[in-house]
């Protein structure tokens, strides 16, 4: 039975946002020490590479929050609202946030000539990914809205399928590409993009409007779980087989763009449904609910000033300083910085400009 969406905060959605912008966090510390110093084929090295491929469900889940409002059939949003509220917000902190990463890592810690700013703020702009993302998922959502107000559960079902198949045969394309051209310029480049945000996300952007409206049974929440399992797995064995030869194909295929692979697609819908079902049947008090919408306010902020804070922790040798038992050592440091983040843009919120163009 389709269920109302009112305007008001769903607190379950609050805690997700605020889980996966830890996890986000989690994600990018694990990839660090897995990469650079935890040894391969250890005990620490193995939970490294659990914690990794488990926090892979932290952007598609974001996704699926925005789905829930802005799939909403219910919620009116004109074409000069969404391009002068949202998309011209998210344009302004991608921006914003480019340039203040560039004059942290090059006109502050001085990593590039003045020459190569402007460069450098483009190469920023490829790190925040994710807001790009998003704005390309803004632009369909009017088209996508009246797939939910009158495509019925069928064809969003229908919808969410062709992209997820469509995203799995992208990393068959590009292999074909090079080898039927290998001399030829590729163009998988161009496959990327097609990507971000339509195929693979256009599947999580409506799944999230879709397990929030809808009850979903029983059984098809058991193949959920058990397909996120199923992916969790996968993805932990795909960077153990990388890891171990550097040129496995079965890495490029499980791994395929990470947080765009279809796998993390089962994961994000696992974490989400258990949101609904068990966190959205908690009473909450009312001074939890006032922090979690707080700092799940924070959340957009967090996920990107940490990034600058992960840079910053490597320039200044805090990772490599900090060895040890991995195991408690990880989570531990991405605590620290979540929290660091957090306080960071607390501070930033007070501050008018930064809170209506960069927050």
């Amino acid at each position: 039975m389709n269920m109302n969406i009112s305007s008001c905060r769903v607190a379950w959605l609050d805690f997700l946002r605020i889980f996966s912008a830890f996890s986000i966090v989690l994600l990018h510390v694990s990839s660090h020490y897995l990469e650079n110093q935890v040894p391969f084929g250890s005990f620490s090295w193995f939970v490294t590479d659990a914690e990794l491929a488990f926090t892979r469900f932290a952007v598609p889940v974001f996704v699926m929050i925005s789905g829930v409002f802005f799939l909403n059939p219910q919620k009116d949003i004109p074409l000069p609202v969404l391009y002068r509220k949202y998309i011209g917000r998210m344009l302004t902190v991608l921006l914003g946030w480019a340039v203040i990463r560039t004059a942290v890592m090059n006109v502050w810690l001085g990593h590039a000539p003045a020459g190569e700013w402007a460069q450098d703020i483009f190469v920023s702009v490829m790190w925040y990914w994710f807001l790009p993302m998003i704005i390309g998922l803004y632009m369909v959502s009017p088209f996508l809205r009246v797939l939910t107000a009158q495509g019925g559960r069928k064809l969003m079902i229908y919808f969410m399928v062709l992209c997820l198949v469509f995203a799995m045969g992208l990393p068959v394309l590009e292999d074909a590409e090079k080898f039927f051209f290998p001399d030829s310029y590729y163009v998988s480049t161009f496959t990327k993009l097609m990507k971000i945000p339509f195929w693979t996300f256009g599947a999580h952007f409506m799944f999230g409007y879709y397990a929030f409206a809808y009850e979903i049974s029983p059984r098809a929440k058991k193949w959920i779980y058990g397909a996120a399992l199923v992916s969790l797995v996968l993805l932990a064995a795909g960077a153990y087989q990388f890891w171990s030869d550097k040129v496995g194909r079965f890495y490029f295929y499980s791994m395929q763009g990470a947080s765009l692979s279809p796998l993390t697609f089962f994961m994000g819908a696992a974490v989400f449904l258990f949101g609904k079902d068990v966190l959205g049947k908690i009473a909450f008090g009312p001074r939890v609910l006032l922090w979690t919408e707080r700092l799940a306010r924070y959340s957009l902020g967090v996920y990107m000033f940490h990034l600058i804070l992960v840079e910053l922790s490597v320039y200044f040798g805090v990772f490599k300083a900090m060895n040890g038992w991995y195991v408690a050592l990880i989570p531990s440091i991405a605590t620290g910085i979540f929290i660091l983040a957090n306080a960071g843009i607390a501070l930033l919120y007070k501050i008018p400009f930064f809170r209506k163009y960069c927050l």
